[in-house]
């Protein structure tokens, strides 16, 4: 049973209260932290929109995420405590809601993830997206080009910390543009998003650059920054 990065993105009901919010996600917070095979959780609102959080818990593997989610009387409580802070209104025809997945990262656990405990004060967060069918030796490839691509631009950018992690979702139906796909996830670490922002109108960006956007099959891209503040569990 392989340790798991359960990747959580939640919009926020802008008619709640800040306290109300936040009095919400501590309890949850917490529920997790106490649940068996519960590492850590990590918590940022979204840069690029910061009516979205997004949640990120290292579990022990998937059947300890599982075993929590089957426990109706621990469970309830925190669906409970969640439905009022999330906004329905923002999903739609269009714009789906994406249940919760599960990143099975090359190397456990993403330091680059945790932000106000760790090295990288900024994490970008890459979504690439394929057909739900990619093959294993598809797979060890493409992550195999995108940690070269993540190493050669290490030696150039400017603000990249040297943490990454990289790691394909467990799920196969992860919904892209309407269509279930899996998905490489790379997590990069950065000094802030200004200086992200800085590498991507370099020269050397945009010679490396292909080597990420024409991978086989890939279905399209998707990118956010998020700066987590971490939670470590007790037990």
């Amino acid at each position: 049973m392989a340790p798991v990065t359960e990747f959580v993105q939640l919009p926020i009901n802008p008619d709640l209260a800040p306290e109300a919010i936040a009095s919400a996600i501590q309890a949850n917070i917490a529920t997790l932290l106490a649940q068996p095979g519960c590492q850590r959780v990590r918590s940022s609102r979204v840069h690029e929109d910061s009516s979205k959080l997004r949640l990120f818990a290292d579990w022990d593997s998937l059947e300890a995420h599982r075993a929590f989610a089957a426990n109706a009387s621990v469970y309830g409580p925190f669906q409970q405590r969640m439905g009022p802070i999330i906004d329905t209104s923002a999903f739609g025809p269009s714009n789906p809601r994406r249940p919760p997945y599960h990143v099975a990262f090359a190397t456990f656990p993403p330091s680059v993830l945790n932000g106000d405990k760790g090295s990288s004060p900024v994490a970008e967060l890459l979504f690439m997206y394929f057909p739900p069918d990619v093959s294993d030796a598809v797979m060890a490839g493409h992550e195999g080009t995108a940690r070269d691509f993540l190493g050669k631009l290490g030696a150039t950018a400017k603000g990249m910390t040297g943490e990454v992690a990289l790691g394909w979702t467990v799920e196969k139906d992860v919904l892209f543009k309407g269509e279930p796909s899996r998905v490489l996830v790379a997590a990069i670490g950065w000094t802030s998003v200004d200086a992200h922002m800085k590498a991507r109108d370099t020269e050397e960006f945009k010679q490396l650059i292909p080597m990420i956007r024409n991978l086989e099959s890939l279905k399209g891209m998707e990118l956010c920054h998020v700066s987590n503040t971490t939670f470590e569990s007790s037990k």
